[in-house]
């Protein structure tokens, strides 16, 4: 069982990757052109995807939480 999921663990992840490969903003980022050089356009698009990021797992354990709190109160 352990290693079944292993293996489909696997399989997805070389999955997306090729399928984030073919992505034209992660093939074409910012971050491997001339403007990276030129200001702080680069850094700028890794601190919003952070900030996104971390609204992001904050919501989703607040709502970890809230449920975590639901059950234990029963």
């Amino acid at each position: 069982m352990r290693r079944g999921q292993v293996l489909l663990c696997l399989t997805l992840v070389l999955a997306l990757h090729s399928a984030a490969i073919a992505c034209p903003m992660c093939k074409d980022s910012i971050a491997n052109t001339d403007a990276a050089s030129a200001g702080s356009l680069p850094g700028g698009f890794n601190t919003s995807i952070f900030i996104m990021l971390g609204a992001f797992l904050g919501v989703l354990g607040m709502v970890a939480g809230v449920i975590v709190k639901g059950v234990r109160g029963r």
